[in-house]
């Protein structure tokens, strides 16, 4: 069963399952899944509480980034992609789309 909580306290509980968090210091909602308090699993930040405009997606091994890690523009486009290796950064592509 998957546990949801909107803002986890950190300080005073092992996180597992999957947990909203709202970071006001960025304005982004992400959707974070821990095991025995890692990060471990799908990972994505949301421009939007309603979680329809993806801005990052990406996955954790034992609080590492591994795999293809895709970042996205408010319209939906894709910015860049950066492929991890347990949290190493292995490539980056980002892309430069101009507006006509």
């Amino acid at each position: 069963m998957q546990e949801k909580s909107s803002q986890p306290n950190f300080t005073s509980q092992t996180l597992n399952g999957v947990y909203e968090i709202y970071d006001s210091k960025v304005n982004l909602y992400i959707e974070a899944r821990f095991e025995k308090g890692v990060m471990h699993g799908q990972y994505k930040e949301y421009f939007d509480k309603e979680k329809k405009k993806l801005h990052l997606e990406g996955r954790y091994e034992d609080g590492m980034k591994q795999g293809v890690w895709t970042t996205y523009d408010r319209k939906g486009k894709v910015e860049g992609v950066a492929i991890f290796n347990k949290g190493e950064l292995l490539e980056r592509t980002l892309y430069d789309f101009e507006e006509k």
